[in-house]
């Protein structure tokens, strides 16, 4: 019953059989032949297949909705008996914001990885926030306060704030805004979340927190890209203060309005505390506590 299983959920994720079929290690025309084996012994199609894209059908929908975290249970239980010797070995899956993934695991990949050489490391980069046992993944990295209370949480690190910030080019065009409301007449560069919303711009007022309305010529999803077009002089944007540092120092950008900045709990390792900490889980969180640096940049 479960030949096909890992196959298909790794098609239903990747919406592709040529990208799932890489990942596994097969061609694709193995990654065809089994879902075919499946979709007979389940007795309806599960996916909908086109020249250019490949879609769930709604049994495929219902499949997967009860398949994805009975087969994630199920990786559990062999990771518990095969790790039952207290070693630190498997695939480890970690969920983190883009943004995050260079400044996190950079300064501690290769030594993970010479540390922990039975560790099969997974970095997943996802600006969303994903259902970890369902996405099959170990252990997730977000902002504090967006984790759900059911949550473990383990700091990594300080707190830091989110800051207005324009290129001199652009101050000398447009001048400078004094106070948030400001921004209303200025140009500014929005950040397309995963949920297809855009981030608020969000001040403090007091002991109050303020949400301002902002337009402007450029919308990106990704923080890289805003401090692109606010260098570029376009457009004042909004981003992690840390990010800014080195542009900062080299005056590429000046940040504006900092005393009505708002700031963020900081950076946290997150899994369910049903979830059993694996021996591979728990050797990363020591790891990283230890060796990611205290100012990290996200």
């Amino acid at each position: 019953m479960l030949d096909g299983i890992e196959a298909f959920l790794r098609v239903a994720e990747r919406r592709s059989f040529s990208a799932a079929a890489a990942d596994l290690g097969v061609s694709p025309s193995a990654i065809s032949q089994t879902i075919k084996g499946l979709e007979a012994r389940v007795g309806s199609p599960l996916f909908t297949r086109t020249t250019r894209s490949v879609g769930l059908t709604q049994a495929g929908e219902m499949f997967l909705e009860r398949a994805a975290p009975a087969y994630g249970g199920l990786a559990d239980a062999y990771e518990a008996a095969r790790n039952l010797g207290n070693r630190p070995a498997g695939r480890l899956r970690i969920n983190l914001m883009r943004g995050a993934i260079q400044p996190m695991f950079e300064p501690i990949l290769a030594g993970f990885c010479e540390a922990y050489p039975e560790i099969e490391l997974e970095i997943f980069g996802d600006d969303g926030f994903s259902d970890l046992s369902k996405g099959g993944f170990d252990a997730g990295v977000r902002m504090g306060e967006s984790l759900d209370a059911d949550m473990i949480a383990i700091r990594l690190t300080g707190p830091f704030r989110f800051v207005a910030f324009g290129a001199p080019a652009y101050f000398d065009r447009f001048g400078r805004p004094e106070n948030p409301a400001d921004l209303r007449n200025h140009r500014c560069v929005r950040l397309r979340m995963s949920s297809g919303g855009l981030m608020p711009w969000t001040f403090i007022d007091g002991n109050r927190e303020i949400e301002v309305g902002v337009t402007g010529p450029v919308i990106v999803n990704d923080q890289a890209s805003i401090i692109m077009a606010v260098r570029s002089g376009i457009a004042i944007g909004m981003a992690a203060e840390p990010v800014l540092k080195e542009h900062i120092e080299r005056g590429d950008v000046e940040v504006v309005l900092a005393d009505r900045a708002s700031s963020t709990a900081g950076l946290f390792l997150y899994y369910p505390n049903r979830k059993q900490v694996m021996p591979k889980l728990r050797a990363f969180i020591d790891y990283a506590r230890d060796h990611i640096p205290e100012n990290i940049v996200v």
